[in-house]
């Protein structure tokens, strides 16, 4: 989470406002979703696609011509507030787009914030384009689909159930005309047929940590450690953030529910969560020209890397490391992190207040245990405790997995 977020502040977005799109799908498409990377990558097409053509059509309203290139990251979730299985997106748009200038150089073009009816105009076209490509992706479901319990479905909620308009509300002529598909329930929020478009957060220029949260705030996981907490019982409570509309502010679970709603929010095998578009893609051919250049860590700040004291041959021999080589890898230094995040330095000596730093590994054990007795610090791992009986034992009709003594070793023919 704090890795993504740093890497999107220092090496991905350039200094220029951003604004945060949020799609919510209707609940029928949120289980296909779940189970079927093609879709998903299908309804995040037609997302991305509908905020671009948006942010183009209202470039070239203010005269602005040429290749209007956009750019932006997303991030899917799986989950929501309680644990359950939602499929959604959030996406961190540049509030504007990038237009090449004769010498080559790349110019940034803000926009003004999009109204109310430019937000349910691009929530009619993610809900129009998610319907046609979900008709192409799912052709061998059609004969299930077109059931007479699907269309007394539609009918009851007063949807389309075939078609290319499959699952939006039926059409309605007078009054306001083809605005009335879609519903402005909030500022800079609309909702056609479940498809629902919220597009109000938006991040400064200069505010870049603000983007960091913001980053850090879409690859959160889906359990905070400060949220859960054992009752006396050895159930399980999770605290919301903020309490729902009915007055709830914990939902409980036993150790074994808490698994069971935990296992289906792992993503599938082989899909991204994180996915860059238009001008920040990793092939786009601009993306150099605007990705911001982090300058070279000073060398206080460096010092915390691991490698910054490698052992030579074992010999003891520690070496110093030129920190200003030190090139990005998959993950940040643990040090820059914890200090990145939780304003702690790591690396500060508690006496002195000096700058500490590895001076070598040390890894004989006999040499080990003399440091820590010397320290007053347990030389002796501690004792491992006894596993647990598996979950099953907590379901119904499996008393036999209760009635096992696990203080003996599983007999072989387990």
């Amino acid at each position: 989470m704090a890795d993504t977020a740093a890497f999107c502040v220092d090496h991905l977005f350039p200094q220029v406002p951003a604004r945060q799109y949020v799609l919510s799908l209707p609940y029928a498409l949120r289980f296909k979703l779940a189970y079927s990377a093609d879709a998903t990558s299908a309804v995040l097409g037609a997302f991305i696609s509908a905020i671009n053509s948006d942010l183009r059509r209202r470039a070239r309203k203010r005269k602005l011509r040429g290749r209007l290139q956009p750019g932006s990251l997303t991030v899917v979730q799986r989950f929501g507030s309680s644990l359950n299985l939602n499929v959604h997106f959030h996406a961190i748009v540049m509030d504007g787009v990038y237009a090449e200038q004769p010498d080559g150089t790349m110019l940034f073009h803000p926009l003004p914030a999009p109204a109310a009816e430019d937000v349910a105009r691009l929530a009619r076209a993610v809900c129009r384009k998610v319907t046609r490509y979900l008709g192409q992706l799912t052709g061998e479901d059609k004969d299930q689909q077109l059931t007479l319990d699907h269309l007394a479905n539609a009918s009851v909620q007063g949807l389309v159930a075939t078609g290319p308009r499959r699952g939006c509300r039926v059409l309605r002529l007078g009054g306001t005309g083809e605005d009335a598909e879609a519903a402005i329930i909030g500022k800079r929020c609309a909702e056609v047929a479940g498809f629902n478009v919220h597009a109000n957060v938006r991040v400064g220029a200069n505010d870049r940590e603000g983007l960091e949260h913001l980053c850090r705030y879409l690859a959160r996981p889906p359990i905070a450690n400060d949220r859960l907490q054992e009752l006396p019982d050895g159930r399980l409570a999770l605290c919301f953030k903020q309490a729902w509309r009915d007055g709830t502010t914990h939902i409980v679970f036993t150790p074994h529910e808490l698994i069971e709603k935990l296992i289906p929010l792992i993503p599938r095998p082989r899909c991204h969560l994180v996915r860059y578009h238009g001008i920040l893609g990793p092939a786009a051919k601009d993306r150099a020209k605007v990705v911001p250049t982090p300058p070279a860590p000073s060398a206080p700040d460096a010092a915390g890397s691991d490698a910054a004291g490698a052992d030579k041959a074992g010999t003891g021999e520690s070496r110093e490391i030129d920190v200003t080589k030190i090139q990005r890898g998959s993950r940040l230094p643990w040090a820059l992190l914890l200090k990145r995040v939780f304003m702690a330095d790591a690396l500060t000596c508690p006496k002195c207040q000096g700058r500490m730093k590895i001076l070598a590994a040390i890894t004989k054990p006999d040499a080990i245990r003399k440091i820590l007795d010397h320290l007053g610090i347990p030389s002796e791992a501690p004792r491992r405790p006894a596993a647990r009986p598996p979950p099953q034992a907590e379901l119904s009709g499996t008393a036999d997995f209760a009635e096992v003594d696990y203080a003996d070793p599983p007999s072989p023919e387990w």
